[in-house]
């Protein structure tokens, strides 16, 4: 497909991914620091890995023999976390822990650079547009470019697994449902992101991607349950309510989400309820007339802002609606709302210079969903004249 896009176009297109990796060409540098690996959030599934590995799955939510493990496997230094996941994910890491940490940590990041690659191949058939203004290095530089996308990679998180199965999800939601729900529910290791998310479909009754995720959730946690016992299940939902109250605002403050934003301008419940309330609504109606396509890229955005706990990695799977919008601002010729949605992609970049300041991705993805609910007003205004 050949481009007739303006000159200015093309080259923000061909300028836009080389500037975000540029950014990024230092901390790249650094990758193979072992202070990296340490204070990376692998130690977490590392550890995990090793334990399933030695048959130590009953005592994977024991938090006090976790960090026993992690000072034997990792370092000393205290500083091990907790696993709040399903014990099942544990198994994807069994093979990492016959590596010493370091070369572990190496590994994973080479994997999610191979799930990058995956996400990017099944992306392309679906921004052709976006992807004809210049060379085939345009869409794999948006996504490294990306921050979050990179954060996740030196972070050692899993976050990239859970874009992979949106992608995928996306690819099915329109001709398939209720497969697109079974595939959406494989990312229950981050469930709490999928709570807006779930409570949109069933608001917008899309009962069958609902009861979709339902069913694979259940067999996931089903299947968790029968690797680490139900005294293990029992000692992983003691710990999830506790990290539920902690109520650290130095923890707080680094979410990105509006819970963040809001608690780092000293406001409390009562102010965060009701902006949740009104953008909650507004994408509601928003979605009642898109198709369920377009629904789940704004169910997506709104649960970056809303979820109650969202980590800086987690914000990868904004790259989602963030590259089919620009990809369908090309394909109607709206070059305005092209250069805005650049510009929203400039903003994470900012958050490499601002580390304590993390919330500040709460606006930058409510710009994102501005831009979504935007023929909103419009339709307000062909209504008023």
């Amino acid at each position: 497909m050949k481009s007739t896009a303006p000159y200015y176009v093309v080259a923000l297109a061909l300028s836009i991914p080389a500037v975000l990796i540029g950014v990024e060409i230092p901390r790249w540098m650094f990758l193979s620091s072992p202070t990296l690996a340490i204070q990376s959030d692998f130690r977490v599934f590392y550890t995990a890995g090793y334990m399933i590995r030695t048959r130590q799955a009953n005592k994977l939510y024991d938090f006090s023999h976790v960090r026993r493990s992690q000072i034997e496997r990792v370092a000393t230094d205290n500083g091990a976390v907790p696993f709040l996941h399903p014990a099942l994910e544990a198994v994807l890491f069994v093979p990492f822990s016959y590596l010493p940490y370091e070369s572990a940590y190496l590994s994973w990041a080479a994997v999610n650079l191979a799930i990058l690659g995956c996400i990017c191949t099944l992306l392309r058939p679906t921004v052709r547009s976006l992807t004809a203004l210049g060379p085939q290095w345009i869409l794999p530089g948006l996504l490294i470019g990306f921050m979050p996308v990179t954060f996740a990679i030196f972070a050692g998180q899993d976050s990239l697994l859970l874009v992979l199965v949106l992608v995928l999800a996306f690819r099915r939601v329109h001709a398939h449902e209720f497969n697109a729900g079974i595939l959406m529910g494989l990312g229950c290791f981050r469930f709490q992101v999928f709570i807006p998310i779930l409570l949109l479909f069933l608001l917008w009754r899309n009962i069958r991607i609902v009861a979709g995720w339902v069913l694979s959730a259940s067999l996931v946690f089903g299947i968790s349950a029968l690797m680490a016992g139900i005294g293990a299940e029992r000692q992983y939902i003691e710990l999830l309510e506790k990290m539920l109250g902690v109520s650290f605002s130095e923890l707080l403050i680094r979410m990105p989400n509006l819970r963040g934003l809001l608690l780092a301008q000293g406001m409390g419940k009562m102010p965060l309820l009701l902006l949740s309330s009104i953008i909650f609504l507004l994408v509601f109606a928003k979605g009642k007339r898109e198709n369920s396509e377009k629904r789940l890229l704004l169910a997506i955005s709104t649960s970056c802002l809303l979820t109650p706990y969202m980590f800086l990695h987690d914000l990868s799977m904004l790259a989602l609606p963030v590259l089919l919008a620009m990809d369908e601002a090309v394909e109607t010729q709206r070059w305005t709302r092209l250069v805005m949605l650049s510009g929203v992609m400039f903003l994470f970049s900012a958050l490499w210079f601002t580390p304590d300041h993390f919330y500040f991705g709460a606006m930058f993805t409510s710009a994102l969903l501005c831009l979504q609910l935007a023929p909103i007003a419009e339709n307000f205004r062909e209504a008023a004249a």
